[in-house]
């Protein structure tokens, strides 16, 4: 079971929920449970799938494991001590609950829960790893742009895509239309927008398209969870809740129509120069390799770009009279 899929059946309440006190043999190196007794049996702890911000006081943690039998658990540490820990201070350990497995969950429609509306949904998210806004904001980029560009002309293998962003939405891209940043077909200028541009090699026949602005009616406290997330803040709960948030957002992302989704513009422009990665030279100042047509030119030195950088940066040796 993947860590989504676990959050999403923490918010669900799809658990058995155990709330016992147990013992745990703990790695203080390694900062995480491995093993722990209950009912008399032991449970080797065989992953840590994520640590939380504990809920009763400060400094209690959260661990969300998988144990050998392949049931994933939540244990909780609750500290006496209400200072973190550097090492294990006195306290006690509870065992939270188990996720349910998906034998256990036969009358749910896991389909439903998994969010695998389709076939190329179940590609997308595996080649990925999970579904996403970003991911289903490309995959929607695609089949707008793909329709428009077929009214025009033959587009198998026959265009190139320019995304202005690096988010999970170029995972999308490079599954469905198969223009990769290897083949160079696809081309990332990462100004933080999802903003792209699907063209024509031959003819140079070009659709942009700029997402709207989308309102889901929960943005304060999605931000708010967001922030304590990227702080590692949150709690179990708080995750668990977060990721209920994406799948609304995947959920509604999925159900817009094209033109609620897309600002479009039909344009012309030249595909993208793909170049030959055969012509190296060497670097000036470092003394790697690089590909000719990325050295750029200090004073009559041709330098990789970490080296401009670096250089253009370095104060020049103050003067007297």
């Amino acid at each position: 079971m993947k860590v989504e899929e676990v959050l999403r059946s923490i918010n669900n309440k799809d658990v058995e929920f155990i709330q016992r006190m147990v013992k745990v043999e703990y790695d203080n190196k390694l900062q995480c449970p491995l093993k722990f007794v209950y009912q008399k049996r032991e449970y080797k702890t065989t992953e840590v799938l994520g640590i939380f911000k504990g809920d009763l006081s400060p400094g209690d943690l959260a661990f969300l494991v998988k144990a050998e039998d392949e049931n994933v658990y939540l244990l909780y540490l609750h500290f006496f001590d209400s200072q973190p820990p550097g090492f294990i201070y006195p306290g006690y350990w509870i065992l939270n609950l188990r996720v349910l497995r998906d034998e256990e969950l036969m009358f749910l429609n896991r389909e439903e829960r998994k969010m695998l509306v389709n076939m190329q949904l179940k590609r997308m998210a595996d080649f990925h790893g999970h579904l996403c806004p970003d991911l289903i904001i490309g995959c929607r980029a695609c089949e707008m742009a793909l329709e428009i560009l077929s009214k025009k002309e033959e587009v198998t293998g026959g265009f190139s895509v320019i995304a202005e962003n690096n988010s999970s939405a170029l995972d999308a891209i490079q599954c469905i239309t198969g223009c990769t940043l290897g083949n160079r077909r696809l081309v990332v200028y990462d100004s933080g927008k999802h903003k792209y541009t699907f063209i024509m090699n031959r003819s140079g026949f070009a659709v942009n398209l700029s997402l709207k602005e989308q309102r889901f009616g929960d943005e304060k406290i999605y931000f708010q969870l967001e922030e304590k997330i990227l702080k590692d803040e949150a709690t179990i709960d708080e995750v668990s809740h977060f990721r209920k948030f994406l799948d609304d957002r995947v959920k509604k992302l999925l159900s817009l129509k094209h033109d609620d989704l897309f600002e479009t513009v039909k344009t012309r422009r030249k595909s993208p120069r793909t170049e030959t990665p055969t012509v190296f030279s060497r670097c000036s100042q470092c003394g790697d390799m690089v590909l000719k047509s990325k050295l750029l030119n200090r004073k009559g030195s041709f330098v990789c770009k970490p080296c401009f950088e670096m250089l253009i940066h370095i104060p020049s040796p103050a003067t007297y009279n």
